[in-house]
């Protein structure tokens, strides 16, 4: 796909200078065309390859952005703006470059009689696949702004729910950090100082202060061996990682953690619950909403899992049995599902157990941090006590020795 740069003039007569990416010049005209646009020029544009085009994987548009393009495209759908014009004018207020030129080609691909779903799926790092069944199913039942809007409030949810997780994480760490800095300069400034003095006045140190000199010395001497190893520790984790079997290993050992692993469970649970209960709503079909909540879930012990309850379910067992089967799920849950199942509300019955784990998971998350924090404060009191009678007795040994 080749780039241009057209000039062309609008209704208002606004003049227009801007770069779209297009299989040809007709294909920009046609797109020119559709949008009431009055052509002036069309030109191949040569450039050097973007930031995003050479590193995709670190050049990433914010889901807040994804969630604010999507509510706007529900207000637009909703007054009755056509589609190709609403992109347009979020094109206009991207925030970012890779969203702007999503949305350019997105339109282009619009002018040549795509589907928006299509057009979306060109773009997965943008759109998730939840995200493309959603509005293909909203284009077949006629719904999308309502559709829109429940991918919106999905959206807002679930990065409220890694906020969270996010923000826990950040005191212990702080903490954790500050105690190693402190810790690192005393060892290895404060205390060669007082080795020396000792040293001239031939006086014996306290065993405190011997200990940490040792451990100074020790990390000193070994300083680049000590680099080398936690480099290709760190090097082999994230290999590690990338593969299918790391990646399974460390979900499996994540869900057997103390306390986090329960957060971590549940929060899986009301993942499943929520995609179920949203695609559910906007009328997916169940092997196609199946398929997406197994792999939005990002467990691999809980995706091996449902794919059994996949099975069973279109194999007429319904939802419940297969579900209870897993050991997976709590009996609040097995419960909600069978009582949905049974008076035709499964939809809303999902939606609740997903709010009911959603308050779990808070409610956890508050109360490991209130477990953490003066764990953190205990170790680190223990911790800078040592260092203050290691840096302290020394002054006294030195004072006697002086003496």
């Amino acid at each position: 796909m080749a780039r241009y740069r057209y000039v062309a003039y609008d209704s208002a007569g606004r003049r227009l200078t801007r770069a779209v990416a297009a299989q040809s010049d007709d294909q920009v005209k046609r797109m020119l065309w559709d949008q009431g646009l009055h052509i002036v020029d069309i030109r191949t544009r040569t450039q050097m390859p973007s930031l995003e085009e050479l590193f995709p994987s670190f050049v990433r548009v914010r889901r807040s952005e994804v969630i604010l393009f999507t509510r706007q495209l529900a207000t637009f759908v909703r007054v009755g703006m056509p589609i190709v014009e609403g992109l347009g004018v979020l094109r206009d207020q991207a925030g970012s470059n890779v969203m702007k030129r999503a949305l350019g080609e997105m339109i282009m691909d619009l002018g040549t009689g795509a589907a928006l779903s299509a057009a979306m799926a060109r773009f997965p790092r943008i759109f998730p696949a939840l995200y493309v069944d959603m509005i293909r199913s909203a284009e077949v039942s006629g719904n999308l702004d309502e559709v829109l809007r429940q991918l919106a409030t999905y959206m807002a949810r679930d990065e409220g729910a890694k906020r969270k997780v996010r923000s826990a994480m950040i005191y212990p760490a702080i903490v954790v950090g500050l105690a190693l800095v402190v810790i690192s300069v005393l060892i290895g400034f404060v205390l060669p100082a007082f080795a020396n003095l000792f040293g001239e006045f031939q006086a014996s140190m306290p065993l405190p202060t011997m200990i940490l000199l040792a451990v100074g010395q020790f990390c000193r001497e070994h300083a680049l061996l000590m680099f080398v190893t936690l480099a290709a520790l760190v090097g082999a984790c994230a290999i590690l990682a990338t593969t299918q079997s790391g990646h399974d290993a460390f979900d499996t050992i994540v869900l057997r953690l103390p306390m986090l692993g329960v957060i971590v469970r549940y929060a899986v649970i009301e993942r499943y619950m929520r995609t179920l209960g949203t695609l559910a709503q906007a009328g997916v079909p169940i092997t196609k909403m199946l398929d997406t909540a197994i792999t939005a879930v990002g467990n691999a012990e809980y995706r091996i899992g449902l794919a059994s309850v996949r099975e069973d379910m279109l194999s007429g067992e319904g939802f419940a049995g297969p579900l209870e089967r897993t050991g997976l799920f709590p009996r609040l849950v097995i419960q909600m599902v069978r009582v949905g199942e049974e008076t035709g509300s499964l939809d809303a019955n999902l939606e609740q157990a997903a709010e009911h784990y959603a308050e779990e998971v808070d409610y956890r998350l508050k109360r490991m941090i209130a477990v953490i924090e003066p764990a953190l404060v205990i170790a680190v009191g223990v911790m800078v006590g040592f260092i203050a009678v290691s840096v302290i007795a020394p002054m006294y040994a030195l004072v006697h020795a002086i003496h």
